[in-house]
């Protein structure tokens, strides 16, 4: 997929870049919701994301005190809204991209459906670790590895359109930035 240039026109706001703030906006609050809710089971919740073995993740969620087990599970209950969340945010990013610069009509295609294929992947896994945190003996490699599988999904879907998206707004922003600065002389 190449990477959108800048266009020479000037950066102005819409209803969607509303649409798209306000989104992104209860994404971040949702992230910082979950990171308080998952609490001390946070370190595991990184470590479960690719595990190599059914053997090593039955020990992290063995080795977790109680109260990090609860919320862990915890965590993974309030995560089931959070992937709709940025799976919203991204594909409306998507569209007004879209809008601003030349996109070819497949890098659209991928940039709408990879947060889609994205959340859906996160919400099964949240299934999976769900279902295997009420009885380790479901830990097996497979198992393991379907999470893995999912959570590898899920990142994928979302950091790869998240940087192409970056790298397309972020010079849109700065130029409007810099357009509306007295005194900075725009150079092309």
């Amino acid at each position: 997929m190449p990477l959108p240039t800048r266009t020479t026109e000037p950066f102005a706001l819409t209803a969607l870049d509303a649409r798209l703030a306000g989104r992104a906006a209860l994404y971040g609050v949702s992230e910082f919701s979950l990171i308080t809710v998952t609490g001390s089971g946070g370190p595991a919740y990184v470590q479960l994301q690719v595990c190599p073995s059914g053997a090593r993740y039955r020990a992290v969620i063995e080795n977790l005190s109680p109260r990090a087990a609860r919320d862990l599970r915890k965590g993974y209950i309030a995560n089931f809204h959070h992937p709709v969340l940025y799976a919203q945010a991204l594909r409306l990013a998507a569209v007004r991209l879209s809008e601003l610069l030349p996109i070819s009509p497949t890098t659209r295609s991928v940039l709408l459906a990879a947060p889609a294929l994205a959340a859906t992947a996160d919400i099964a896994e949240n299934v999976v670790n769900l279902w295997m945190h009420e009885d380790t003996r479901r830990i097996t490699d497979a198992t393991a590895t379907t999470s893995s599988v999912l959570a590898a999904v899920k990142w994928t879907g979302t950091i790869g359109p998240l940087l192409y998206l970056s790298r397309g707004f972020l010079p849109l922003w700065f130029g409007a930035v810099r357009d509306r600065v007295p005194g900075w002389s725009r150079k092309s």
